[in-house]
């Protein structure tokens, strides 16, 4: 889930992974809804952007037909790699770098504003724990929109989340060792659950392509 992180009054944006929750818990699965529904709101909000920037380039505007294929591609939740993926099939741009630096940064719209504390709490209520995603991923939503350097980064952490969160994802398909040994020692210091997984939301496949020691898995038997 994506939260609203605020530092020195500043929203920041910040992945989080919920594990072991029960599905069931009715609180949790409402606020899902209200979420999913705000990302197809905001889709939308998108594709009107788009079609502002497309107009201004002579090139043929997104029509609902466009986003149901866009929705029909999606696998999960919807977000913008999936638009970028249909400028690409469009032809509008040559890969997904392209399509976030040209169009899809401009014509961002806020995501649902959820608070750590918030997404804290409804996770833990629902029998759940909370891990901080991916937090110095260099292409993604990290505190590396704070600082690059790691020793800040953990500082951060230390001092604002804690008390919300119960682990931390040490192993990521962009880290580089420097960064997993970084996090695994913060981790294993401040009694944390560490996790690891390849960041896989579409094709192509990542799945089973990091190396996670089996130790990972354990915590969770």
């Amino acid at each position: 889930m994506n939260v609203t992180f605020q530092y020195l009054n500043k929203p920041v944006s910040l992945d989080f992974l919920a594990y072991r929750y029960d599905i069931g818990n009715q609180e949790l699965k409402n606020k899902l809804q209200v979420i999913r529904e705000h990302r197809e709101m905001r889709a939308r909000k998108i594709l009107e952007r788009l079609n502002v920037e497309f107009d201004k380039e002579n090139i043929q505007k997104f029509t609902e037909e466009d986003l149901k294929n866009i929705q029909d591609s999606v696998d999960g939740v919807f977000g913008r790699p999936h638009i970028a993926n249909y400028l690409i099939k469009k032809r509008i741009v040559s890969n997904k770098q392209e399509a976030f630096d040209k169009y899809l940064v401009k014509c961002d719209v806020a995501k649902y504003p959820l608070s750590l504390a918030e997404a804290s709490s409804l996770v833990r209520n629902a029998s759940g724990i909370l891990i901080h995603a991916h937090p110095n991923d260099p292409n993604g939503t990290s505190l590396v929109s704070i600082t690059h350097d790691l020793d800040e980064q953990t500082k951060i952490i230390k001092e604002y989340m804690l008390d919300y969160i119960d682990g931390v994802e040490c192993w990521h398909s962009r880290n580089d060792a420097k960064t997993t040994a970084h996090y695994v020692e913060f981790a294993k210091k401040h009694g944390l659950i560490v996790t690891g997984g390849s960041d896989c939301h579409q094709t192509p496949l990542l799945l089973g392509t990091l190396d996670i020691p089996d130790y990972v898995a354990e915590q969770f038997r």
